[in-house]
Parts: C-alpha cells; sequence; structure tokens
C-alpha cells in the first residue's frame, strides 16, 4: 500500500489542521500514536521530516505507514510496555471515545510523556449548541446515536477529563474544536437554527470535533 493509500479515519481536514501543533517539536524527537489506524498521520509526519516515529494499535494489517514502526496493543485490555523511551508527542486522533476503559489512556500518557512533551486528544464534541439542541429535540446524543459508528462507546465531557487527568499528574493546556464555529456534519436546517440560538444561549465549545492539549502538572 502506498502512502496516497493510507486513509485518514477522521473528519476530512482535522489532520491538517492539526499540523501546525507539531511546527515547534524537533524533527528528530520520538512521537507516538496511539490508535494509529493506517498509519496515515504518522505518514503525514514522516513526510514534514519527523524520523521517530511509532504507532500502537490492535490490527497490524491496517497499519502502511513504512516510515514509523508498529506495536499491536489493545489499550482496553493489555498492560502497555514501551520500556524507559519518553516521548515529546503523544496523539490519540478520534481514539478515546472507543475506549471501554479510557483510564488506560490518561496512564500511558502520565507514564511516557517527556517532562515538557505534550499529550494531544481529539473526540467527537458532544457538547456544542447543535449537540445540546439535537438531544434536546430526539433524546439521541450526536455521535453516539443508533446512525454513529458503532463503536463509539465513550463520550467526552471536558470538565470530567479535566478532573480525571488531574488524578494522572497532568492538566488541560488548551482547547479547541474543528471546525472551529460551523459544522461539517450536522444538516444544514440543524446548523441554521444553532446559528439561531447561539444569540440567546452559549455555545462556548461549537465545532464538530473537540482537539485538548494536555501537558503535565508540574505545580
Amino acid at each position: 500500500m502506498t502512502s496516497a493509500a493510507l486513509t485518514e479515519k477522521t473528519i476530512a481536514g482535522l489532520h491538517e489542521s492539526l499540523v501546525a501543533l507539531v511546527s515547534s517539536v524537533s524533527r528528530g524527537a520520538p512521537i507516538l500514536d496511539v490508535g494509529c489506524g493506517t498509519g496515515a498521520w504518522l505518514e503525514r509526519l514522516a513526510r514534514l521530516g519527523f524520523t521517530d516515529l511509532q504507532g500502537i494499535d490492535t490490527d497490524p494489517a491496517l497499519f502502511a505507514c513504512q516510515r514509523a514502526a508498529f506495536y499491536e496493543l489493545d489499550l482496553d485490555h493489555e498492560t502497555i510496555e514501551l520500556g524507559s523511551k519518553k516521548f515529546a508527542l503523544i496523539t490519540a486522533i478520534e481514539v478515546i471515545e472507543h475506549l471501554e476503559n479510557p483510564g488506560h489512556l490518561w496512564d500511558l500518557a502520565s507514564k511516557y510523556l517527556a517532562e515538557d512533551g505534550r499529550f494531544l486528544i481529539t473526540t467527537p464534541n458532544i457538547q456544542s449548541l447543535r449537540c445540546r439542541l439535537r438531544f434536546l429535540l430526539t433524546g439521541d446524543l450526536p455521535f453516539f446515536d443508533k446512525k454513529s459508528d458503532p463503536t463509539h462507546i465513550q463520550p467526552m465531557y471536558l470538565d470530567g477529563a479535566a478532573r480525571a487527568l488531574a488524578r494522572h499528574g497532568l492538566e488541560v493546556e488548551r482547547s479547541w474544536t474543528f471546525p472551529a464555529s460551523e459544522s461539517l456534519v450536522f444538516r444544514e436546517g440543524i446548523v441554521r437554527f444553532g446559528r439561531a440560538l447561539g444569540v440567546l444561549l452559549p455555545d462556548n465549545v461549537p465545532g464538530d470535533v473537540v482537539c485538548v492539549l494536555i501537558r503535565r502538572d508540574n505545580s
């Protein structure tokens, strides 16, 4: 499989939008992608000049990035052992919503993140005004309803994640959404209705995907 054939199992444009985050990372710094899938994100990093790349996932047959090492591991049910290596950047792009045991992800970051490293997670945003509106009208939680990916089992609330991270010596540095304000997945009617309600109701987490940059809590 060629790099051009690697599938980005994310909302269109998300990987590209995250590239700015790695601009300050040394090209020789170790990077770990958790739930790496086909290796599309790692391949993008390799094309940018990064050379020390590793990925974790359950199915090596899907992984096709020839410029990264692959570890076959089940984050839900196996102990993650990566030796003494510490990573300048750990990413988990559209992963936590699939986990039965998200605490294992926090454990991994706490154990293997370098002192000045960063941990990036992204996940479907259930806190937008559009999501709250649809839940109010239908009782269905977008991205986790019957029409969504059946492996989506773990919605993430930002406040709850921050509390969990604190137990692992980690803290949120900043969070944002992709797209920044509009939606690429909701029907136009819901988008327009949500835009109108936004005049009256807060929409502080507006996009389709929430992105969270995490660091060690050294306070």
